[in-house]
């Protein structure tokens, strides 16, 4: 049975602004400030909903309940995620509506976000690739780019500020490269720092060389 979807009018404790993505997004506890976060700066997400859709679903003795996600998410390929964002105590309860809507016709995947997805790290990364999105420069994020060419295998993050004109500047451009998919984190949970592990992309790294920089197109 297709559930249907109704919209929310209720009240939240917070809002996550991104002048970037010109997002104003509620919150209502820590981990659902991280999770906006990490929705706002993931590249594959076109819009972002706040407490979007409500569905009825019916538990094992026959009653009709309701739940509202907390963020519903439209992604560039078409397709659609709605999240949950729950504590890992919460798992019995989240399970149940799962499980209840699992045969359901919703059209969209059912994402649970607990504090072991929506970590600190995780979030503060997102953060860095936010603020990236507002500050970008091209001259700063094309001399990264051609800093990677000769970059193979995993690496740690410091060994690609080497030869920058301005370290922080270059700190700010590789979380612009990791926005666009060159570069990719090992542990994407962890914080970035200097001695966290990074990989190159070689093929979105041709690829935005193409478009970049100039000598490789």
């Amino acid at each position: 049975m297709k559930m249907g979807r109704v919209s929310s009018t209720s009240s939240s404790r917070g809002n996550q602004v991104s002048a970037a993505e010109q997002s104003d997004l509620q919150h209502w506890s820590e981990l659902a400030h991280k999770a906006a976060t990490i929705l706002l700066a993931d590249p594959t997400i076109r819009e972002l909903r706040c407490e979007w859709p409500t569905v009825e679903w019916v538990d094992k003795f026959g009653e009709v309940h309701t739940h509202r996600f907390d963020y519903f998410a439209i992604h560039h390929d078409g397709s659609e995620s709605a999240y949950n964002v729950k504590y890992s105590g919460k798992e019995h309860e989240v399970g149940a509506v799962f499980d209840a809507l699992a045969d359901s016709e919703l059209g969209f995947e059912l994402v649970w976000v607990h504090e072991g997805i929506a970590t600190d790290g995780r979030a503060a990364n997102a953060r860095a690739i936010l603020k990236a999105r507002q500050n970008y420069n091209h001259s700063d994020y094309a001399e990264a780019l051609q800093g990677l060419v000769g970059i193979n295998g995993r690496v740690y993050l410091h060994q690609l500020l080497k030869g920058a004109r301005n370290e922080a500047d270059r700190r700010e451009a590789v979380f612009a490269l990791i926005d666009h998919g060159v570069v990719e984190m090992v542990n994407e949970l962890e914080r970035l720092a200097d001695y966290s592990q990074i990989t190159v992309n070689r093929n979105s790294l041709a690829q935005e060389l193409a478009r970049h920089v100039k000598s490789a197109a």
